[in-house]
């Protein structure tokens, strides 16, 4: 996973936190996915005991999660900026340091879009699977938009390509059944404008193929 600009500065968590998504387009796309995310938490079955925000970052949509919540963040930094208004540790989604079922929900925002490989969105997707005995609501990058076309005629100019990965709706949901999670629905910000997209899953019994 590559590092973003954001880790390579001093004082990067603060303004994430502070700054990233309170001003101009970033409040936009902060106010869309709270929509998009609280839609798909009231068609989740609600199951009882903790959430988990994984990564969390600097716990930007913690408290949109139902009940009390455990963020976790590979990044020291940001798991200090959340602050103290939930259990927190700093650990990777690759391998979460919980037992299997022992959250009631599990959120994955902004992470596979990151993440290049399927073989390697496949195992984190499992991870949460593994450890969530219901919903797991996660993100990614829709392939079918305009924004990802954008971004690939910028690369093909010779622009600096962003890093991002955009997969298409059924190859997510492969993924996902890869996993042991079946997909409910996906929910796009701006469908086939805007890459990003919710999906809301629920783990299948038989705990995904060997």
């Amino acid at each position: 996973m590559r590092e973003s600009s954001y880790e390579r500065e001093p004082g990067y968590a603060l303004r994430y936190r502070d700054r990233r998504w309170v001003t101009g387009s970033g409040a936009g796309t902060d106010a869309r996915e709270r929509r998009v995310l609280r839609a798909l938490l009231e068609r989740a079955a609600r199951g009882g005991g903790a959430w988990l925000d994984a990564p969390s970052g600097a716990g930007r949509l913690s408290g949109e999660l139902p009940g009390r919540v455990v963020q976790v963040d590979r990044d020291p930094a940001m798991v200090l900026a959340a602050g103290d208004a939930a259990a927190r540790a700093c650990a990777s989604v690759h391998a979460l340091p919980f037992m299997d079922g022992a959250f009631g929900g599990v959120l994955c925002m902004r992470l596979l879009q990151h993440i290049e490989t399927s073989a390697e969105r496949v195992q984190i997707l499992g991870e949460l699977r593994r450890v969530s005995r219901g919903p797991v609501v996660v993100s990614f990058f829709d392939a079918v938009s305009l924004q990802h076309l954008r971004r690939k005629l910028r690369s093909i100019r010779g622009k600096r390509a962003s890093g991002r990965v955009a997969i298409q709706r059924a190859d997510f949901a492969r993924e996902a059944d890869a996993a042991g999670l079946q997909v409910l629905t996906m929910s796009a910000l701006r469908r086939f404008f805007g890459e990003q997209t919710l999906a809301l899953c629920l783990p299948r019994g038989d705990g995904g193929r060997a």
